[in-house]
């Protein structure tokens, strides 16, 4: 009887011993067969992310500064009364009604202003040393009067060589202006608007005018490229074209300029001559309503 009992528990023990062996044995068969494919069905059902430098978000400006400096042109001579302060008025609107931001406007135009007088203005006026370096859009009209001494100095035997002359005195005038702006205020963008040629019906007469117009504004178009951030706008081809020309032969005037004076655009002039700078403006937002 205990020969049997003691055989019974070793039966027992040998079949606990096999089953568990046995299950060992399958759950590493099964560890070694499953682990691949639960591993190429984890990376077959994994999603790639992407991953992309985001692009840095730069807020514009809220409230946006025009200064501008310069002649009769800045000033606004020669426009209506109904509208008033010429480009920079027209200037400071366009910029409001396009951006959608607060916009003021400092006009530091004098009628009369030769480039050496604006220069002279910039080294002692204290509001312009203030306002300056707070503006995010700078513009600048400077170059007719310097012509117009000239012609006045030489009268109607003014010649090419004598144009010439007086472009490139006044091409290193230039500079040492846009230099001395750069002084107060760095980074803003700065608008030279070029000089027109008020001449081609009143004075036509006059040698080399119409051409020496034209050369005067690369004059200083070039010195614009040498200073950082200064963009030249070329308004002579604004106020002499074939629809003019018509208008002069029936009333012998020039509909896009003052009656007053034949010289300074009146308000469809100045209307004319702000869409042509705001175009710049629109197309340089970078230089002064990103930063």
């Amino acid at each position: 009887m205990k020969k049997k009992k003691f055989l019974t528990m070793i039966f027992s023990l040998v079949f606990i011993i096999a089953v568990v062996v046995g299950g060992y044995f399958v759950l590493q068969s099964n560890s070694h067969t499953e682990e691949p494919q639960q591993a190429t069905i984890n990376n077959k059902d994994k999603k790639v992310t992407k991953i992309t430098n985001k692009k840095k978000v730069v807020p514009k400006k809220s409230n946006v500064k025009i200064v501008a400096i310069g002649d009769s042109l800045t000033e606004g001579i020669g426009d209506s009364k109904s509208v008033g302060g010429g480009y920079v008025t027209r200037l400071k609107h366009k910029v409001h009604s396009k951006y959608d931001v607060k916009t003021t406007a400092n006009n530091f135009g004098v009628s009369g202003n030769t480039s050496s007088q604006i220069i002279d203005r910039i080294s002692f006026d204290q509001k312009i040393h203030k306002e300056l370096p707070k503006a995010d859009i700078i513009t600048v009209t400077v170059g007719g009067n310097d012509f117009m001494h000239l012609l006045k100095k030489k009268g109607m035997d003014i010649t090419e060589k004598d144009i010439a002359t007086e472009q490139t005195a006044f091409d290193q005038r230039l500079g040492v202006l846009l230099a001395d702006i750069r002084h107060y205020n760095a980074d803003a963008p700065i608008y030279l608007v070029g000089i027109y040629n008020p001449f081609s019906i009143y004075l036509s007469n006059v040698k080399d005018a119409k051409e020496a117009f034209v050369k005067w504004g690369q004059g200083s178009q070039e010195v614009a490229r040498s200073v950082n951030n200064t963009y030249y706008v070329d308004i002579n081809e604004l106020y002499q074209n074939k629809y003019v020309n018509k208008k002069a032969e029936k009333t012998g005037t020039n509909p896009y300029l003052s009656k007053d004076d034949h010289f300074h655009p009146n308000a469809t002039g100045y209307d004319m001559m702000t869409n042509k700078i705001f175009s710049k403006v629109q197309n340089t937002t970078k230089e002064w309503l990103d930063k």
